[in-house]
């Protein structure tokens, strides 16, 4: 088994990214011993441009998996066995966004046929256990298989232009593509609470606060590396 890690960025990767790359990659050559891993990266402005050039560069070196990771994610090491083992078509993590107020990335469509209006719904994901089918997920560490990509139409990856002057991302229009083409999306709640997101300093679910309206100031300016004790 292949699995195709593609890494789209504006050019840089965090330090923290890195780190983590560098140890998933080892833990994944010592857990899949029969398996192999191939790393594409791409640095460019636009994302949706980036994530179909890195998407047919996997299936075109024949990866049974793609691993989509961005630049500034912070994960474990054992992020690939672990979405593995659900064994789903797409499944990944409910990233947070990394501005105060922090939020949820994951979405849920709901649709009023009586008033013929669609409205979104984020998904909260602290203290969640589990997976979860949800309409769709950010691209921050999601994890796809290859036949997703073969049998979904392209482009694979677009963006939404919605009424009042908002906008769905790129990984949306996937995730509703591949939904079209009979593919569900699934989010793990349980990973997702050990994923960071980089900006001023990494934000996860530890930053989210139920309350909409009150912000959460970080109790720290940064989190460190971990160390091998």
């Amino acid at each position: 088994m292949r699995i195709g890690i593609c890494i789209p960025s504006r050019g840089d990767m965090c330090i923290g990214t890195a780190f983590d790359l560098a140890t998933l990659c080892g833990y994944d050559s010592r857990w899949r011993k029969d398996g192999d891993q191939a790393i594409y990266t791409v640095a460019g402005t636009l994302i949706f441009d980036q994530r179909n050039k890195l998407a047919q560069a996997a299936l075109d070196q024949e990866c049974d998996y793609i691993l989509w990771i961005d630049a500034d994610m912070r994960f474990p090491k054992n992020t690939i066995e672990r979405l593995l083992a659900h064994d789903k078509d797409i499944v990944g993590v409910n990233a947070t966004t990394r501005t105060l107020p922090v939020g949820p990335t994951a979405k849920q469509l709901k649709i009023d046929m009586e008033k013929k209006e669609n409205h979104w719904y984020s998904i909260n994901s602290k203290g969640k256990k589990g997976i979860e089918r949800v309409t769709a997920i950010g691209c921050g560490v999601m994890l796809v298989k290859a036949k997703v990509f073969r049998e979904t139409p392209k482009p694979w990856f677009y963006f939404y232009e919605l009424p009042g002057g908002k906008t769905l991302g790129e990984d949306v229009h996937f995730c509703i593509a591949a939904h079209d083409a009979g593919f569900e999306t699934w989010v793990d709640h349980d990973l997702s609470q050990e994923i960071g997101h980089i900006g001023q300093y990494t934000y996860s679910w530890s930053d989210y606060k139920d309350e909409p309206n009150k912000l959460q100031r970080p109790k720290n300016n940064g989190r460190k590396l971990p160390r091998k004790k």
